[in-house]
């Protein structure tokens, strides 16, 4: 690069290359991704998207990673495409309830994902609506949840090395509360804010740790719609942004029974309450 006095300097950026990902061969979707946890990621996914409840309903997972850019080729090779292919390969129970879904639900999810938005190209509103487990709330005092979710920020900082190195990537950390005190489970980092969580959630799926009550996500920058509804499906109790949230993650968050906390910092934060349990509408009507 080119340093602003002119003279000639190195910067460290982050890598993004495309995550196709498969259901028993068959390609379901492909996503712009930082490398790492691709088997994490695509189990995450699949369950945001409803096409896995549990572990068991996948058989293996199989990781194809495509050479990269900077590696030396035969002469008479065809030219190499960054990125990698998982294919999660159901079981027979998997494959059941799969069968089942779709009997009951026919559709077309031909659309890419690209690392700025998880739920790009859905082909009909009522894609943007999945089941929804009940959410329960967490057992604190709201004074004390506050102040416990303004130490989580610093919390996630110490673990970002990717993030100090290139200033380009999102991160997504689940805490667990027990006894009135956070405990860091899992954090991710990736150039896609809805990646980090999918493979937030799909570590807790293979840990058979779903659902995820007893617990806090938190993010870094904005919350945006598909952040609130994957938090939703894995029965997420309370999120915790860095950034703004959007008007429609706060509806989500609201009807789920999510508790919001926005710019979050260690002396501030903004509360989104939940709607009370029997104020909670999910089908649209009035």
């Amino acid at each position: 690069m080119v340093e602003r006095s002119g003279d000639l300097g190195r910067d460290v950026v982050a890598v993004e290359e495309p995550l196709e990902i498969r259901v028993d061969g068959e390609a379901v979707v492909v996503t712009m991704r930082s490398p790492g946890a691709e088997r994490d990621l695509a189990l995450g996914y699949l369950y945001a998207e409803g096409m896995i409840e549990q572990v068991v309903d996948v058989e293996k997972v199989i990781v194809d990673e495509a050479p990269r850019l900077d590696e030396a080729l035969p002469p008479d090779a065809e030219p190499a495409v960054p990125g990698s292919i998982v294919d999660v390969q159901l079981s027979a129970r998997g494959r059941r309830a799969a069968n089942r879904r779709a009997e009951t639900r026919k559709r077309e999810r031909a659309f890419r994902v690209t690392s700025a938005c998880g739920v790009c190209g859905k082909p009909s509103l009522e894609d943007l609506w999945v089941r929804l487990p009940a959410i329960h709330p967490l057992d604190l005092e709201p004074d004390r949840e506050r102040l416990l979710v303004q130490g989580l920020p610093a919390t996630m900082q110490e673990g970002q090395p990717l993030f100090g190195d290139t200033g380009g990537v999102h991160a997504a950390a689940l805490f667990e509360v027990a006894g009135g005190l956070p405990r860091l489970l899992w954090l991710r980092e990736d150039i896609g804010r809805h990646n980090a969580v999918d493979k937030v959630v799909g570590k807790a799926l293979r840990a058979n740790r779903l659902p995820l009550d007893d617990t806090i996500l938190a993010v870094s920058g904005r919350l945006g719609f598909e952040i609130v509804q994957k938090a939703a499906v894995a029965g997420i109790p309370v999120l915790a942004a860095v950034g703004a949230p959007s008007s429609l993650a706060l509806d989500i968050a609201h009807l789920a029974g999510i508790r919001v906390y926005a710019f979050v910092a260690a002396d501030r934060s903004n509360l989104y309450p939940a709607a009370p349990v029997e104020a909670r509408r999910l089908d649209g009507s009035d």
